[in-house]
């Protein structure tokens, strides 16, 4: 239930930005399709997809936890699988200030010259 209520909050944002974008009220960054491919963004959505992932199913964490072998278990906190997504989302903030240079050229070309 509350990873359906997930998605659907993700889908329903995602549609009322497209609409405010289509209809005038918002633009999108020239580069926009390139964000796709930056690291921050995937860390980020990578992370919030673990954290609701363990928060709308406890117990599948709680059996991949299980299944890790016994001397990694003892390395890891046992709240790991908590953390791993908060963990991500803030190493996307950090991944924001690491220019891609393939990306950063692409960048240019598509503002058309301006950096």
């Amino acid at each position: 239930m509350k990873f359906t209520l997930f998605i659907l909050l993700v889908a329903a944002t995602s549609l009322a930005i497209w609409l405010l974008v289509h209809y005038g009220r918002m633009t999108v960054v020239s580069h926009a399709r390139l964000l796709f491919k930056t690291w921050s963004v995937w860390l980020a959505s990578i992370g919030s997809m673990l954290s609701a992932w363990v928060q709308s199913f406890p117990d599948s964490a709680l059996n991949a936890w299980g299944v890790l072998p016994e001397d990694i278990k003892s390395c890891l906190p046992h709240n790991f699988l908590a953390f791993i997504g908060a963990f991500m989302v803030a190493m996307a903030v950090i991944a924001q200030f690491i220019r891609q240079k393939n990306l950063c050229n692409q960048k240019i070309a598509a503002d058309g010259g301006k950096v």
